[in-house]
């Protein structure tokens, strides 16, 4: 079953009402400056022998204009605050300029409160594919590459793996169908299109785990074909 919800509206975030409530695990997962979005993740897993939970749960604030938070929480529950907490809150930024869909969202675990500051507020749980980056990023039409990141946006890239980790995952032969897809590595695809009498044949001609090995290829290349050009493809490892 599928468990989704996203708060926006003044009718669903009554000032104190209860709108999550989960006694799992919560880890900081993401964070982009495109649009301040805040994710937290509870981690499922899909193999039957252990005992995680099956499921994965997300919960994505958007924009998050101020924060107050830990990178882990044991149990958690949000809800606005009452309004006169919300103001004493908003105070204590005077150099914040808020507006009126800035909402402050209180986020308490084990007795303690935090607060993220933020137009809305979301969750979804389900079982996460292998290579799904996250419930809230999504391929849209035009859309050409593998998402490699959980959130679209400026990327620290604390997720590119080494070229050492790709040629290992290449020589392994354990069945990872059900291995989160956490990182990725860019390999680098030599192009080349053949003018024929019928039309334009373009295809992929070699892949290559570094850029210098491309572009040596792509010079032997180029002089025996009309173009030549190199693309880069994210890995899922």
């Amino acid at each position: 079953m599928t468990n989704k919800a996203w708060f926006n509206t003044d009718q669903q975030l009554s000032p104190g009402k209860e709108i999550f409530r989960s006694e799992r695990s919560f880890v900081l997962w993401a964070y982009t400056a495109s649009h301040g979005q805040l994710l937290f993740r509870s981690l499922g897993s899909p193999d039957e022998a252990d005992d995680l939970p099956k499921t994965t749960i997300e919960v994505l604030f958007k924009p998050a204009e101020v924060m107050k938070i830990r990178d882990t929480y044991h149990g958690l529950l949000i809800r606005p605050a009452p309004d006169d907490e919300a103001e004493r809150i908003k105070a204590t930024h005077p150099g914040v300029d808020f507006s009126t869909s800035d909402r402050v969202f209180l986020v308490e675990s084990q007795g303690e409160t935090d607060y993220i500051i933020s137009m809305a507020v979301g969750w979804h749980e389900d079982v996460l594919a292998p290579t799904r980056r996250s419930f809230f990023t999504n391929v849209f039409a035009g859309d050409t590459r593998w998402p490699t990141t959980p959130l679209h946006g400026v990327d620290a890239g604390f997720t590119i793996a080494s070229a050492a980790d790709l040629v290992e995952a290449l020589r392994s032969s354990e069945d990872h169908r059900q291995v989160r897809r956490e990182r990725y590595r860019n390999v680098y695809v030599v192009m080349t299109r053949v003018e024929l009498r019928d039309g334009p044949d373009i295809s992929g001609s070699g892949v290559f785990l570094t850029h210098e090995d491309a572009e040596e290829a792509k010079a032997v290349l180029e002089p025996h074909v009309a173009d030549c050009w190199i693309e880069t493809l994210p890995v899922a490892i």
